[in-house]
């Protein structure tokens, strides 16, 4: 886990200092990857389940949910014609790469 850890934060660090579709991809690929291996993770531990009324796998699974949505909806507007990335604001750069 800290391995993974490691190569989001290497990944969201290049995003900050050098903005672009293939970092953000980059981002999106490694946090996808990283929260699936996290959510696993946390099955298999006993962590709850989506169900019960706190569940610290549930709200995971939700934060997890909420980043990646930053993030993709990010890459789909720069696959719009016209559209960069230097348009990216830090604080959108600094939301995607919110606490996992």
């Amino acid at each position: 886990m800290d391995q993974e850890h490691e190569k989001c934060e290497e990944a969201l660090s290049l995003l900050l200092h050098t903005p672009s579709v293939q970092s953000l991809t980059n981002v999106m690929e490694m946090l996808t990857e990283h929260f699936q291996s996290k959510e696993t993770l946390m099955k298999h531990c006993g962590c709850g389940s989506p169900g019960e009324p706190f569940s610290p796998y549930a709200n995971h699974v939700k934060d997890h949910e909420r980043i990646l949505d930053i993030g993709y909806v990010e890459l789909a507007k720069r696959a719009e014609p016209n559209n960069s990335l230097s348009a990216m604001t830090c604080s959108t750069v600094q939301e995607t790469g919110a606490s996992s």
